[in-house]
């Protein structure tokens, strides 16, 4: 741990070494308690809150996200970033407080505080080292960047153990188990219409996106072109009955990912 020479409630805010130990969880209300001991009013610290969206709002209600920026002796602003219920999910330094745009180390955190992925950035792109780690704290991948270009790239298993097919490290869309013929199977032998001569003939397209994420499932979907109601349920509920998925990989790790997929009538 960096030695910080504020007050004890900075030591919260993170401004750490890089070592390999995920941060604790801190309390939303706890957080609200030991920023009111800053001195909010110097040009030399700022707070922040965010939604979704990342746009900034005046309060921490509807906030997902609080970040403490303070300046320090280079001329630069050391941020950490938190989620909403107080977990640690990012600290680095910034060049300055209305850009950020990233420059030297930073760190990010999954939710539970465990560490994501860590590396250097040299005028807001990723320059040197970069380290990737599974949920189990396992490296992932160690990938060298030059100015924003990948280099080289290791990766391992999740146990440890290299990993032998490295193309299998970097898949951009998640597929259907089995294949694309497979998919294509299910989706004859699932879809239904109505015999009901009111609702007509049906006859062309629905296009449908859905997202599938980490763990392969199937969530999200959403009618992107329309044919018609009884045909737009139709599809969604084939969509939602479909096992799981293979999910898309990136830096050697499942990552959620949306996928556009036509349905056809005849």
């Amino acid at each position: 741990m960096k030695k910080v020479y504020l007050t004890a409630v900075l030591m919260l805010f993170a401004f750490v070494s890089f070592s390999q130990n995920a941060q604790s969880p801190l309390e939303a209300n706890a957080f609200e308690k030991k920023i009111s001991q800053l001195d909010l009013t110097s040009s030399d610290v700022y707070k922040k809150f965010y939604n979704a969206n990342r746009e900034e709002l005046k309060t921490l209600e509807g906030a997902k996200f609080i970040q403490i920026m303070k300046k320090n002796k280079k001329g630069l602003w050391d941020v950490s970033e938190f989620y909403a219920d107080g977990f640690l999910k990012m600290e680095g330094t910034v060049k300055d407080v209305k850009s950020q745009v990233k420059e030297g180390k930073f760190r990010f955190y999954k939710k539970d505080g465990t560490i994501d992925y860590e590396g250097v950035y040299g005028d807001d792109t990723p320059d040197g080292e970069w380290r990737f780690y599974f949920r189990n704290g396992q490296l992932s991948a160690i990938e060298s960047y030059e100015n924003g270009t990948r280099t080289r790239q290791d990766y391992w298993n999740e146990d440890g153990s290299a990993l032998i097919d490295t193309k299998a490290a970097e898949k951009l869309l998640p597929s259907y188990t089995g294949g694309q013929y497979q998919m294509n199977d299910f989706i004859k032998n699932n879809l239904r219409l109505p015999s009901d001569s009111s609702h007509g003939k049906v006859s062309g397209k629905v296009v449908v996106s859905f997202w599938v994420n980490e763990k392969g499932e199937v969530i999200s979907p959403k009618i992107e072109e329309s044919l018609g109601e009884v045909a737009d349920n139709e599809v969604i509920r084939v969509v939602k009955s479909m096992p799981k998925w293979i999910p898309a990989k990136q830096h050697n790790r499942p990552y959620k990912q949306m996928y556009i997929m036509p349905v056809t009538f005849n």
